[in-house]
């Protein structure tokens, strides 16, 4: 009879106070300072045969350069094979600011690294590495539940105006999830002690705007910490450790957004939600399997946009330049049409340079090659998608009726960009224009998933 060990870790990430932070274009300064610890933490899974590790690293993304360097190295110090490592980051907006799909070389010019810290970028994957190590270095036997409630801080973000455009502002009569679900690993033995409590939600980690210049996990940090509050009420020296991974949430902002004051209050909110859940979950089998799923997309054809917006801008260029002394409001507005022409050539234009450097990515077939990481454990799976995917298409992989609950885990192992539903790009807005890869690619995701939840639900020898 298979039984069930866990362990789980923390390890604080440090990053230097007076870089630039990442998540929001128009934030002015640096780093001013630490509200909050940002961390990794690990939790690492066995069932004495097959081990697992899920990471929740609380930063903006990380791509799959540095998602598969990392779990190579897991793999190499503990044993847990590499493809059943999930890398997730939490995608607070008030983290620092690095490359997030290459870790740099000793040999990086320190030209390239305005605003950012080489050093410390070049020790994340280790600190990454040394909390899953110390997780499964604290395997001891478990018992996992898993339970769900109901929060309501995530709305749709996506506001179709009269004019038919999208506007990047709150919709609360749009699609949203407001299941919060959790997975709490107990010891077997005494009086079931918490080892971890992992809790997934879809939610943008956005409470606080571009005028933070504090690092902060944002609302999941102050959910994580009532938890581990609550959790080791009972006995303060025990330290049971809250992982929060983040959902579908593309296109899902919280409600109410501003201040610290509010980011405690909701996530106190979504701890109390959390216990509540598992005070009367049910124990799960101790069933652990995982499997990798390949990923191949079309990226959208960028070459019609290229030339409109190249077009634009040659237009308000040549109109500024015959204009140029008129002097006033006109030459002001002129300029003013002159930027947002820049500022849409350059969204293209980066999309474009990072399709023709990104190793992922096939150019002549017009691809882009990612994966998916999947997790179960007994009658709960957890689907790490490699990027930011919109919830409906996230309620349709949690709607599968193969097991008591789904967990869709957004921001792991990848970031391949925005996966839009088909009716988005028909719609357009900040999504679907800053998304990579073309329509049908997040319908895809949803049947190759839940293609791979039949397989392990019915697949009991499966695989690793």
């Amino acid at each position: 009879m298979a039984h069930l060990f866990a362990g789980a870790s923390r390890l604080k990430l440090d990053p230097p106070i007076g870089i630039a932070m990442a998540g929001y274009g128009r934030r002015v300064g640096r780093s001013h300072g630490i509200h909050d610890d940002l961390a990794a933490q690990a939790i690492v899974l066995s069932d004495g045969v097959r081990k697992a590790a899920i990471v929740s690293v609380d930063v903006l993304a990380m791509g799959v350069r540095i998602c598969d360097a990392i779990a190579a190295r897991i793999e190499a110090e503990t044993g847990i094979a590499a493809q059943a490592v999930m890398v997730c980051a939490t995608h607070t907006h008030s983290g620092p600011h690095f490359n997030i799909f290459s870790t740099p070389s000793t040999a990086h010019p320190p030209a390239a690294a305005v605003d950012r810290d080489l050093a410390w970028e070049r020790s994340l994957p280790d600190r990454i590495v040394a909390a899953v190590a110390d997780a499964a270095r604290t395997m001891r036997p478990a018992i996992a539940r898993a339970g769900a409630g109901r929060f309501g801080l995530g709305t749709n973000r996506r506001l179709l105006r009269a004019d038919g455009s999208i506007q990047l502002a709150p919709n609360h009569a749009g699609v949203a999830d407001n299941e919060l679900l959790a997975l709490g690993l107990y010891e077997a033995g005494g009086d079931h002690q918490p080892i971890a409590i992992l809790f997934n939600y879809p939610c943008h980690g956005v409470v606080l705007c571009e005028d933070n210049l504090l690092y902060s996990r944002d609302w999941p940090g102050f959910a994580a910490d009532a938890i581990e509050r609550m959790a080791n009420a009972r006995n303060p020296a025990h330290r049971a450790i809250a992982v929060f991974t983040q959902g579908s949430c593309g296109n899902i902002d919280p409600r109410s957004r501003g201040n610290f004051e509010i980011a405690k209050r909701e996530g106190t909110a979504a701890a109390s939600t959390v216990m509540r859940a598992l005070d009367s979950a049910a124990p799960l089998s101790p069933v652990l399997r995982t499997t990798r799923v390949p990923l191949t997309m079309k990226l959208r054809d960028l070459s019609a946009s290229l030339s409109v917006a190249r077009a634009n801008v040659a237009q308000t260029e040549a109109s500024l330049r015959n204009h140029r002394e008129a002097g006033g409001h006109h030459e002001k507005r002129l300029r003013d049409q002159h930027r947002r022409s820049m500022e849409e050539l350059a969204v293209v234009e980066a999309l474009d340079a990072a399709n023709r450097r990104d190793k992922r990515v096939d150019l002549q077939a017009g691809e882009l090659a990612t994966h998916m990481t999947i997790v179960r454990v007994g009658e709960i799976a957890m689907v790490g998608i490699p990027g930011e995917l919109f919830v409906e298409l996230g309620l349709a992989i949690k709607a599968n009726p193969l097991f008591r609950h789904t967990m869709v885990v957004g921001y792991c192992n990848d970031l391949a960009g925005y996966f839009p539903t088909r009716e988005a790009y028909r719609l357009g807005g900040y999504e679907v224009e800053t998304s990579r890869v073309a329509a049908g690619s997040g319908e895809r995701i949803v049947q190759e998933a839940l293609g791979a939840l039949e397989e392990l639900a019915g697949d009991e020898a499966g695989q690793t």
